[in-house]
């Protein structure tokens, strides 16, 4: 893997090992970011949400002189990471941890290769190795979904954070009451998503809040992705209805939606995207589907 690589290994891909790897190529590939180059942030729509909320804290901290820290939990192949480095270098340093060996081997050569620095480190998804109010913010995205006790990860995440500190997260969830096409499909036995595998912790929207509420956590905003999925992201259904068998008119039309989109990429991609983010920063306060942008600060 090279930093001028257009490939990765794939989000959410399962090696032979039977471990799921979360790899990804980082949105800012060179040395030196322009406003171009900040604008494919809106192509990335939760981490376009999560880096801006983060960004309005560093900016207020950055009067003080002090270096703001960021931890990564759940980093995966570091793309992120790179991605934080790049935006706002020396005034942040970004520390990543993950429960895969592999990935933070992986995480370390990419860092290297992008010409980042930063520190990536095992741990056991229980117990993060840094002392009480460590750092300025947590930034995990697709994790929380994969955690054995989510409660005892998110009150590790309150213990390292500073008074005040920001949480930017991405949460899987169960199946929201607006997700009313994907409901009907679980309830006759198609689950759709397509990391139902390694999904062992999913609560519903209340559920979530309140687990964040009772590890100190006030929220300054939830936004859900992606209410209207079997329209814009049918790839993601694509391979559920294929293995499924049944439900002929809705897998077709799946399969057609697909392979539009297929046909259509890049092009396609970028206006799933698009759209996915001004659903979210529009009726995403409101909807309830699968999967939720959580911007919150601890008391």
């Amino acid at each position: 893997m090279s930093s001028n690589d257009t490939h990765s290994l794939g989000w959410g891909v399962v090696n032979n090992q039977g471990a799921e790897i979360w790899d990804a190529k980082p949105i800012f590939v060179n040395g030196q970011i322009t406003w171009k180059d900040k604008l494919k942030l809106i192509f990335y729509p939760k981490r376009f949400l999560l880096f801006r909320f983060l960004n309005k804290d560093i900016r207020k901290k950055r009067k003080t002189g002090e270096k703001y820290r960021i931890l990564d939990v759940g980093c995966g192949t570091g793309a992120a990471m790179v991605d934080m480095k790049r935006l706002w270098g020396k005034q942040v340093e970004v520390v990543g941890i993950d429960v895969v060996k592999i990935q933070v081997e992986l995480a370390k050569k990419k860092l290297a290769e992008h010409g980042v620095w930063a520190n990536v480190h095992w741990f056991d998804g229980k117990h993060i190795a840094f002392d009480d109010a460590s750092f300025d913010a947590v930034y995990t995205s697709d994790v929380i979904g994969h955690v054995e006790d989510a409660d005892i990860w998110l009150s590790e995440i309150s213990r390292v954070l500073k008074p005040g500190g920001v949480l930017a997260m991405f949460a899987e969830s169960k199946l929201g009451k607006h997700a009313w096409l994907r409901n009907y499909l679980m309830k006759r036995g198609l689950n759709t998503d397509p990391h139902a595998e390694f999904h062992i912790s999913l609560f519903s929207k209340e559920g979530l809040i309140k687990k964040l509420q009772a590890s100190r956590f006030k929220l300054q905003a939830v936004y859900t992705t992606v209410w209207a999925k079997f329209f814009v992201h049918p790839d993601e259904l694509y391979p559920a209805f294929q293995k499924h068998g049944k439900f002929f008119f809705l897998r077709n039309i799946n399969a057609l939606f697909n392979w539009i989109k297929k046909k259509t990429a890049p092009y396609s991609l970028a206006a799933a995207e698009l759209y996915s983010l001004l659903e979210m920063v529009t009726v995403g306060r409101w909807v309830e589907s699968q999967g939720y942008i959580i911007l919150a600060r601890k008391k």
